[in-house]
C-alpha cells in the first residue's frame, strides 16, 4: 500500500527545525495571551464534547483544616450552612478512620451555625450500602458534606452506588455538595491520591491518581497544598495531561464552584491554578526517570479571598475580600439569602 508523506523545508537539520518551532510558538502563545497590565488571555470556547446535563448546584471544595472553633470566623462552614434553606445537612465520614470522632464535632459545629437538621452517613463497607441504599437521606437535605480522611474510602465504598447516582442528582437539581481534604480531592473527574510532596517533581517520580466522582470535569484537585509543598506534584499532574486544570487549595481555604461554570475562594489562604493548555513543551514522554521535569509557558494564577476563576473561559478576575465577608455577614441577618452570590 503506498503512503503519502509530506515533507517540510526546516532550514536545517531535523532538531533545529523542531526548537524553531517550539520558539515560534511559545513567542505566538505569549503574544496572544500576554497577562501583563489589563490585558487578559483570549476567551476559551468550549467545545461540543465538553457540554453535558446543566447543573444547578454548587460544591464548596476545602483545602483542609477549615475553621471549626467556636470563637473563630468560620467562614468557610458559614459558606457550607449558607447553602441550607432550613433543609438537612448530611455529613458523611466514610474517608475517615475516626468516624465517631469527627461526627460529633461537625454536628455541633453545624447546629451552632443554626442547622437543626444535621445526620450523619457513615459507610463501614460497600456490601452494607448496596443492601441498604439510605436514598430517604436526601429528603429535605439541602446540603451534602465529605469530610476528610482517604479519598479512595470514599470512591471504592460509594461510587458506581444508587447513593452515588442519587448525590449526582442532588447536585444537579440545585443542591450543594461539599467536601474537605480528603473530601475535596474526590470532587475531580481524576483525583491525585498521593505523590512526593515538597520537591522538584521528577520524571520518574509516581503520581498515584484514580477516577474521581467526576462533579468538576477537567480539574485535578490537590489539598493541603503550601502547607505541605504540593507544587512540584501539581504540576506533575498537569504536565501528563494538559486538558487539565490543577488546583492547589490551601489549609482553611475553599473554592465555591457554581454550575460548574465558575468559581470563588473563600479562606485566609490562597488558590493555585495550574492550566497547561497552552504548554508548548514538556520533557514527561523524554527523559530518564531521574531527570527533573521540565514544562513551557505554563500559567500560574494565585488567587485569594474575593478572587474569582471562570472554568470556561480560564480567565481569573479580582475581587475584593471584605465585599464578600460582608455579604457573608448580611446572609445571617436575612435568612435564606446565599452566602456568596
Amino acid at each position: 500500500m503506498a503512503r503519502a508523506t509530506r515533507t517540510r523545508r526546516a532550514g536545517g537539520n531535523g532538531h533545529n527545525g523542531k526548537t524553531r518551532r517550539i520558539d515560534a510558538a511559545q513567542s505566538r502563545t505569549q503574544t496572544e495571551r500576554s497577562s501583563d497590565g489589563d490585558l487578559l488571555p483570549p476567551a476559551r470556547t468550549a467545545g461540543p464534547a465538553e457540554s453535558r446535563r446543566p447543573v444547578a448546584g454548587r460544591l464548596i471544595i476545602i483545602g483542609g483544616h477549615e475553621d471549626r472553633e467556636k470563637d473563630s470566623e468560620r467562614l468557610i462552614l458559614r459558606e457550607v450552612t449558607g447553602c441550607t434553606k432550613g433543609g438537612r445537612v448530611i455529613v458523611c465520614t466514610v474517608a475517615s478512620d475516626v468516624p465517631g470522632e469527627l461526627w460529633p464535632e461537625y454536628q455541633r459545629t453545624f447546629q451552632e451555625l443554626g442547622c437543626e437538621d444535621v445526620v450523619h452517613l457513615d459507610i463501614e463497607r460497600r456490601a452494607d450500602l448496596l443492601l441498604n441504599p439510605s436514598l430517604d437521606l436526601f429528603e429535605g437535605a439541602d446540603v451534602f458534606f465529605f469530610t476528610g480522611g482517604a479519598q479512595l474510602k470514599i470512591t471504592t465504598r460509594l461510587a458506581g452506588t444508587r447513593l452515588c447516582a442519587a448525590l449526582e442528582e442532588f447536585y444537579r437539581r440545585g443542591g450543594t455538595v461539599a467536601g474537605t481534604s480528603a473530601g475535596a480531592s474526590v470532587m475531580a473527574e481524576t483525583m491525585l491520591v498521593s505523590g512526593v510532596s515538597g520537591e522538584t517533581h521528577r520524571i520518574g517520580e509516581t503520581l498515584q491518581m484514580a477516577p474521581g466522582l467526576g462533579f468538576l470535569r477537567d480539574t485535578i484537585i490537590d489539598q493541603h497544598f503550601a502547607e505541605r509543598g504540593r507544587i512540584g506534584r501539581l504540576l506533575g499532574a498537569v504536565a501528563q495531561n494538559p486538558r487539565f486544570i490543577g488546583l492547589g487549595i490551601d489549609e482553611n481555604t475553599a473554592i465555591i464552584v457554581e454550575r460548574e461554570e465558575s468559581f470563588t475562594v473563600v479562606g485566609s489562604g490562597a488558590v493555585y491554578v495550574a492550566d497547561a493548555e497552552d504548554v508548548t513543551y514538556t520533557n514527561v514522554a523524554e527523559e530518564e526517570s531521574e531527570r527533573t521535569l521540565s514544562l513551557f509557558n505554563v500559567r500560574l494564577h494565585v488567587l485569594s479571598q474575593g478572587d474569582s476563576f471562570d472554568l470556561r473561559t480560564r480567565r481569573p478576575a479580582h475581587g475584593f475580600a471584605k465585599t464578600l465577608e460582608r455579604k457573608l455577614d448580611r446572609s445571617e441577618h436575612f435568612p435564606g439569602a446565599e452566602a456568596t452570590h
